[in-house]
């Protein structure tokens, strides 16, 4: 294996996710034609870059119940039973097994759990860069871009077949972390 490209700026940490400066989002279609978005607005998580990037590790913890679609009836019904099961599965988590670099940008390879289920997937992963934070004390900061597609399925979520709802998810995330001090 070559050599993973070089970052500007690049250190290596423990590095805390900014839920402020992040997104979390998804999409996926509706009656078959149109999509429907939304996010997710409680979110936790951590970044452990290493000396090489490759063996560097990310952890995200989701807040199931605070799925965001724009339509509170909706919400409500995204976290019962039928889909999300918020009162027995309060989180969705992602913990990262590799990282591997492909094609100038990376995929994050680890394992999904939602709805008690664990999943393995693949994000892929443009390292957007690090630097300063001047409203946070010039703190050093680093930016992450990544998506994935999955089927809620693989999970149990929402019911199997359903014309109204689509089975491919899209998972969009903007990943925004600190340098602990």
């Amino acid at each position: 294996m070559s050599a993973p490209t070089k970052i500007p700026g690049y250190v290596t940490g423990t590095w805390t996710v900014d839920p402020i400066h992040s997104d979390v989002a998804y999409s996926l279609k509706h009656l078959g034609i149109a999509k429907t978005r939304g996010n997710f607005t409680a979110f936790s998580g951590s970044v452990v870059t290493a000396e090489n990037i490759l063996d560097s590790t990310v952890t995200v913890e989701i807040d199931a119940s605070s799925v965001a679609s724009g339509f509170g009836q909706r919400d409500d019904h995204i976290k019962s039973a039928d889909f999300f099961h918020v009162e027995e599965h309060p989180t969705i988590t992602f913990t990262s097994t590799g990282i591997r670099e492909e094609g100038g940008d990376y995929v994050i390879d680890g394992n999904l759990t939602w709805r008690g289920q664990s999943v393995p997937v693949s994000l892929n992963a443009e390292f957007n860069g690090v630097g300063p934070n001047p409203s946070h004390e010039n703190v050093a900061t680093l930016g992450v871009s990544a998506e994935t597609t999955l089927n809620r399925r693989d999970f149990n979520v929402g019911p199997e077949g359903n014309s109204f709802l689509g089975e491919k998810v899209k998972i969009v995330i903007e990943l925004q972390a600190a340098l602990n001090s």
